[in-house]
């Protein structure tokens, strides 16, 4: 059965890296690409149709540069941009929905979700989130791992994609008091005893959920989550970081957890959220 990729466009810059994105994945992995606008129903009905076809024209002229081997349909309808989006993705069933970064709203981005939020909340398709320009394929993967089935898949699904890139899983351990405890010495022990715990853990986690041959062996470093992926990234100039999204398709936005949240918010690199 053949790989089929839903990439989301807004017409935007931050869109064309997704498309272009989109494209290599497609090229590489042989899946079909449908590229998908929602033009927003709020605007008035005779200017909303001439951009409908504006936006069909201009998407087919762009994917003319496309290999030809990627198999490419054109999607442009007029609707409400969000709802639009997730309705399509429960209709068509893609493998994978490939979209740009939202534009940042500092007031709104601290109430609400982002589409891309929303949409891995209300389905169980994953997402990436394409925000690097490059259109070379991923060469190094953090798969930032809390030990959970989540993790795995989205490990997993990041390899199926990149299979020749390098592919490090990474987990971050918080010891508590800290600071308080280096003051007084006394933190070796306390970390040590995180450190051992961490790795039984990451033995058992590898041993129900198998992952791929070319995983190293789980970096284990001290600090915030989202810190820690920060500068993993930045020191092994990381091109995808993949994480799990936790609770039940639907469920409160807090359930889906703060780490794919957060990452799905402010992308140091491109980002893969997958459920198990």
């Amino acid at each position: 059965m053949s790989l089929s990729y839903l990439v989301a466009t807004d017409m935007s810059a931050r869109s064309d890296r997704a498309l272009r994105r989109a494209v290599q994945l497609a090229d590489a992995t042989g899946a079909t690409l449908s590229v998908l606008h929602v033009v927003d129903d709020a605007t008035p009905d005779t200017i909303a149709v001439e951009l409908k076809a504006a936006c069909e024209g201009d998407l087919r002229r762009m994917l003319e540069a496309a290999p030809e081997a990627v198999r490419t349909t054109v999607k442009v309808v007029i609707g409400d941009p969000t709802a639009t989006v997730i309705d399509l993705v429960r209709e068509m069933g893609p493998d994978l929905l490939i979209m740009g970064t939202h534009r940042e709203r500092r007031f709104l981005d601290s109430i609400r979700e982002t589409t891309a939020q929303r949409i891995v909340r209300l389905t169980d398709c994953p997402v990436l989130v394409a925000v690097d320009p490059t259109e070379a394929p991923y060469d190094h993967i953090l798969g930032a791992t809390d030990f959970s089935p989540a993790a795995a898949a989205a490990i997993k699904l990041a390899h199926e994609l990149a299979p020749a890139a390098r592919l490090t899983p990474v987990h971050s351990i918080h010891v508590p008091y800290q600071g308080i405890l280096t003051q007084a010495g006394g933190t070796d022990d306390i970390e040590a005893s995180f450190r051992k715990a961490a790795r039984e853990s990451d033995a058992r986690w590898r041993g129900e959920y198998p992952l791929p041959a070319a995983a190293a062996p789980t970096v284990i470093r001290t600090g915030s989550t989202l810190d820690v992926l920060s500068n993993e990234a930045a020191r092994g100039a990381t091109t995808l970081i993949s994480a799990g999204a936790h609770g039940q398709v639907g469920q409160h936005r807090a359930l889906l957890g703060s780490v794919a949240t957060s990452l799905m918010r402010v992308p140091p690199c491109d980002v893969l959220i997958a459920r198990p």
